[in-house]
């Protein structure tokens, strides 16, 4: 009794279900024979059963498992009905020649195939409602006998109990695990841009937001597709937003991991360069220019040539305010723009306005 006391007690420090039956698994040992122990849940309805969890010396290997977690058969008609309908467990201890007198049995017939020669079948009830089972079984013959019923019959309950306690406690993990992931996803949604895959403008406003008041050397590069209106109106709006995809991937790979990129309206995009130099940071632009030009973009019906033009600037002391920042960089965009395209203005070329 004392040493049953004991597994209970250690089963009750397990919060998950793994972690209880594993307890399990290593408390019953001396106290009934076993090379393998198993256990299974009924679906809702109570008409189907299937394995949860193993632990066995017959197949080491979840892939020489014949009755592995996930496998799952129809109750009805099987003699586990018996077991649940008595609420006693249940002895074989001729496992070949139970399959040999219920051929059709396709659990026994994988069982035996693992090594099983006997089995020990206890149900698991709570509140007098069944639940499911734990499988004991042996590679000897007549392992089992009424001593062994005897032992599980004394803490059924209280196994039953910690079972189902750390069932729900494993649903509310994996639940609150599923919630964080999709909260997570939501987040990334809201703060990128649906069609290029990049950060909108309100996700890479507030990176520049952050980054204004630190004071330390950061750039940023102003980008806008070359005749973006004439590949829409020439080719259609399809085909402009392959260019769009595309673009946004050449920029992206271009860019080192710290850097920030996202798409600030139309086919107008942003890059935050953190930590950087004016010399990176105009050696980065004309990376980007080059890496747009070299090559055709796919729009499916045809190939086009796409270019760009790009106006930067370093962030100085001077730019008090995003805005201000954000004037000087559009200013040099405008430049290239007018000096025929295709080429980087950085902001410090460009005469203040009057």
């Amino acid at each position: 009794l004392l040493r049953l006391l004991d597994l209970v007690q250690h089963a009750l420090h397990g919060l998950l279900l793994d972690d209880v039956l594993t307890q399990i698994y290593q408390g019953f040992e001396g106290l009934i024979p076993y090379d393998r122990i198993a256990c299974a849940f009924l679906s809702e309805d109570k008409t189907k059963l299937a394995a949860y969890w193993v632990k066995s010396k017959l197949a080491e290997r979840p892939q020489e498992q014949q009755l592995g977690p996930g496998y799952a058969q129809r109750i009805a008609g099987s003699s586990l009905m018996t077991v649940l309908a008595t609420g006693q467990p249940r002895i074989i201890n001729d496992l070949e020649a139970y399959l040999a007198a219920k051929p059709e049995s396709d659990s026994t017939r994988r069982i035996v195939a693992e090594g099983g020669r006997s089995s020990l079948t206890c149900p698991l009830f709570t509140d007098g409602q069944p639940i499911g089972f734990l499988f004991f079984t042996s590679t000897q013959s007549n392992a089992y006998d009424e001593r062994h019923q005897s032992i599980f019959r004394q803490i059924a309950g209280l196994l039953s109990l910690l079972i189902q306690r750390s069932r729900t406690n494993t649903a509310l993990v994996s639940h609150n695990k599923f919630l964080m992931q999709r909260s997570l996803e939501l987040e990334a949604a809201v703060a990128h841009d649906s069609l290029t895959g990049l950060l909108n403008r309100g996700a890479i406003d507030a990176i520049l937001k952050q980054a204004l008041p630190r004071r330390t050397a950061f750039g940023i590069i102003l980008v806008d597709i070359d005749f973006f209106k004439y590949i829409n109106d020439t080719f259609g709006h399809v085909a402009g937003d392959a260019v769009l995809r595309q673009f946004a991937m050449r920029i992206k790979e271009t860019l080192r991991k710290s850097d920030a990129v996202g798409r600030y309206g139309g086919e107008e995009f942003l890059v935050v360069m953190q930590e950087t130099s004016d010399d990176e940071l105009r050696s980065m632009a004309e990376r980007m220019r080059r890496r747009i030009e070299e090559a055709p973009f796919d729009i499916g019906s045809a190939k086009i040539d796409v270019t760009a033009s790009f106006g930067i600037a370093l962030a100085g002391s001077g730019d008090t305010s995003l805005d201000l920042l954000l004037d000087r960089v559009d200013r040099a965009l405008y430049r290239a723009k007018a000096g025929g395209r295709n080429r980087v203005v950085a902001a410090d070329m460009v005469p203040p306005p009057p």
